[in-house]
């Protein structure tokens, strides 16, 4: 069922709701950020990447912080499970009316998400302002009795996750198809308008907090021909990359989350990220770090593999020690490392193109991939960066190679 008509109570709630992410984005940013600059130590004044936090950091902090961050995952959500209530995800709330997001366990979830993601985590932060906000919108319906029936609740929560994505990446428009195409999986006008209605709202409110910020200032590289040629080729090549993320890390973690042993677990997982910091401190964080790099052109293809290689191991080890995070910027990260070595190895032997560019079409279709969002993930993209629209077309042309080949492989293995 669909939401019928829009009410004045509804759009003060859906208002509400964009104000609430909003002002949800603004202090979970300045949360991480502090941890950051603390745990890291760095005290120079002024707005700075993650990226120059971790290099200037030494191996050795860089180590010990890691272990901190292995200790807070381990006590942080054995504790969560073992005597809070159950978490109940966005997915399973926005479609079944029964299921109800606690509101306390689910905040200290999400608080949890931001302090060790500032700690180095290698999986992302979105989740965690997506999850407060809808669980913060959970509380609004249970006291206001608006939206409480079946349709209506679906909009609004599914409205409260969007907007919390939003407030995070300064992207109202992707934020909203994203809750069209993943949560509601409905375009209907009512509910595009909602979406759209309370993702700008929240990015309003953020921007007065933090700024109009650009996550990615990018240099414009020129487009050429062979760029959408090398797209076509290169689709069902991520897509096999894809696919096989998804495989390694679908069973994990092999222990419940609640057994005291994910405590060691956890400080021995953590650990092996932290030595291998020492050598590619770009892989800490959401990976954030590492796209900086491969959309920038600023690193080889052997650099670009062994990035690629050490955020994915980094992330598996994330996911054993059982560490909750999102997986939008990792995702990124990793189909930008492997976009770079593919235009590497075209370039050896075909008319060239710009690298930077090929590691930004990459980055978008492998997120499109391994999230189930292949619009959204296009959107998103050029939303982030601002990037010309001119990328639309090879973009476009490499999620639609790497869709079918990706959608073949997921039924081939249901055979």
């Amino acid at each position: 069922m669909r939401m019928k008509r829009v009410t004045a109570p509804i759009v003060l709630s859906l208002a509400a709701i964009g104000i609430m992410a909003g002002a949800t984005g603004v202090i979970l940013t300045i949360i991480m950020h502090t941890i950051q600059h603390y745990a890291f130590g760095y005290e120079a004044l002024g707005e700075v990447s993650f990226r120059q936090i971790v290099e200037q950091a030494s191996p050795l902090r860089r180590f010990i912080v890691l272990i901190g961050c292995g200790a807070s995952v381990g006590i942080g959500w054995v504790a969560i499970h073992r005597y809070g209530s159950p978490l109940v995800t966005i997915k399973d709330t926005v479609d079944h009316t029964e299921k109800q997001m606690p509101v306390g366990t689910t905040i200290l979830h999400a608080l949890l998400q931001i302090i060790t993601v500032a700690l180095g985590s290698p999986l992302g932060r979105e989740v965690a302002p997506r999850e407060m906000s809808t669980a913060l919108t959970t509380g609004l319906i249970r006291i206001t009795h608006i939206g409480q029936d079946g349709p209506t609740r679906k909009v609004l929560l599914a409205c409260a996750a969007g907007a919390g994505l939003a407030a995070v990446y300064n992207v109202p428009l992707a934020s909203s198809v994203f809750i069209l195409e993943t949560l509601l999986v409905n375009w209907s006008f009512l509910d595009a308008g909602a979406a759209l209605f309370t993702c700008t709202i929240a990015v309003f409110v953020v921007r007065q907090g933090l700024g109009d910020l650009v996550q990615y200032p990018l240099p414009m590289f020129p487009i050429n021909e062979w760029l959408s040629v090398w797209a076509l080729i290169a689709g069902p090549i991520l897509a096999v990359a894809v696919y096989w993320f998804d495989k390694s890390h679908q069973a994990l973690p092999a222990i419940p989350r609640k057994s005291p042993k994910m405590i060691l677990i956890a400080l021995v997982a953590f650990a092996a990220i932290g030595i291998m910091a020492v050598a590619f401190p770009e892989i800490l964080g959401n990976g954030k770090a590492g796209n900086q790099l491969s959309f920038t052109d600023s690193i080889s293809w052997t650099s670009a593999l062994w990035f690629f290689g050490t955020k994915w191991a980094a992330v598996l080890l994330a996911t054993v020690a059982g560490a909750y995070g999102g997986r939008i910027t990792p995702s990124m990260m990793l189909g930008s490392m492997s976009a770079l070595v593919l235009a590497s190895a075209w370039n050896a032997f075909l008319p060239a193109i710009p690298f930077g560019s090929a590691a930004f079409v990459g980055a978008a279709v492998y997120l499109g991939l391994a999230q189930k969002m292949p619009i959204t993930a296009v959107i998103f993209l050029l939303e982030l960066t601002r990037y010309s629209p001119a990328y639309l077309f090879p973009v476009c042309a490499c999620m639609a190679t790497g869709l079918l080949c990706h959608t073949w492989l997921r039924n081939s293995a249901k055979d």
